[in-house]
């Protein structure tokens, strides 16, 4: 059942697919789902991935990964944590009408037709999932201040899977990716090599047996030396201190 829905099926086609008497039986099944999962409610999106998080259903075969805007990436994470189009305005204080505008657009961009759907092509595309583009993705997403345009981070395709460079610049002076493969590190950095904010570059090799390489870009803060201010002493008082508080 659950693999019908994710292909976007409807309930009456499910329920016919399955040899069920009517669709109030098939929603009966996703209740039952949804209780087995121990999940408070048969909301499908939900089910969907929780489904593929914990091996119920196979999760898909990821492909060409897709960087979305910031309020259709939460509206895709809302959505798969149980959530629901009318919350996810509520939680950024949207008119109903703009949030169902986000819905349709990211439902056209991952090319789903129901909000199960989307949950798959959300995974396929490595929006949701264990994948290293997916934890790049977030990390992008998670920035404070926000990150700078879409359109300026770089998708590095490598053999061991797709990876998400951002630029260097604004509050993020250096930026970074690690990769646990020393030829795959060098890749990286040959592929993002002379790209605007992706200078100057370094490697480093990993702290320990078994780490990662580090690819970095952006300026390359110098360490602190002795006697050097640091963040948790005291500020020096102004010359005009006495002055300044009279």
């Amino acid at each position: 059942m659950l693999e019908l829905l994710t292909e976007g099926r409807r309930d009456e086609e499910v329920a016919a697919r399955l040899g069920l008497p009517n669709v109030r039986q098939m929603r009966y099944r996703v209740s039952r789902i949804a209780l087995h999962f121990g999940l408070p409610g048969a909301v499908r999106p939900q089910l969907v991935d929780f489904a593929y998080r914990h091996g119920a259903l196979p999760a898909p075969d990821p492909i060409q990964p897709l960087v979305l805007k910031a309020h259709d990436y939460d509206l895709v994470r809302m959505l798969a944590a149980g959530r629901t189009v009318k919350e996810y305005a509520r939680r950024w204080e949207l008119k109903r009408s703009q949030a169902d505008y986000i819905m349709h657009r990211t439902s056209t961009r991952l090319d789903a037709t129901t909000r199960s759907s989307l949950i798959r092509r959300a995974w396929q595309r490595q929006v949701l999932g264990p994948t290293a583009f997916a934890a790049d993705l977030a990390r992008m997403h998670a920035q404070r201040p926000p990150a700078p345009e879409l359109d300026q981070h770089v998708i590095v395709p490598l053999v061991s899977g797709y990876r998400l460079a951002s630029p260097a610049g604004g509050h993020h002076l250096t930026r970074s990716l690690d990769i646990l493969d020393q030829a795959e590190a060098q890749a990286a950095a040959r592929f993002l090599s002379g790209r605007d904010g992706f200078t100057p570059q370094w490697i480093t090799g990993p702290q320990s047996a078994g780490g990662q390489y580090r690819v970095s870009w952006g300026r390359k803060v110098p360490a602190p030396r002795p006697g050097d201010f640091l963040s948790y002493g005291h500020p020096p008082r102004h010359s005009n201190y006495r002055n300044l508080t009279a």
